[in-house]
């Protein structure tokens, strides 16, 4: 018993390895301004992240750690939200 116990030991922890080697680092930076777009025909003012509408995907896997950095170069006071994204609570923001 103590044979097979072994090998399994060994594949567990190659495994749990291999999946604390494949986190990485997934750094952004949105640069927010106001932006002059041409829609239908007439131009109209909007506020952009990176000069795109919608804003930019931000691509991780899971475990990843995922840094943003915002710049509000717009007049306006900004939220941004996160859709399908669970952002760590404003204790760990903070540390």
């Amino acid at each position: 018993m103590n044979l097979c116990v072994f090998p399994l030991a060994w594949d567990f922890a190659l495994l749990l390895a291999c999946s604390l080697i494949s986190a990485a680092v997934v750094e952004h930076t949105f640069n927010v301004a106001d932006i002059t777009v041409q829609r239908l025909c007439r131009q109209q003012l909007i506020t952009a992240a990176n000069r795109t509408l919608p804003g930019p995907t931000i691509n991780a896997r899971e475990g990843d750690t995922v840094v943003v950095r915002v710049f509000n170069k717009s007049p306006y006071n900004l939220t941004i939200h996160w859709y399908t994204f669970s952002p760590p609570s404003i204790i760990s923001i903070m540390k």
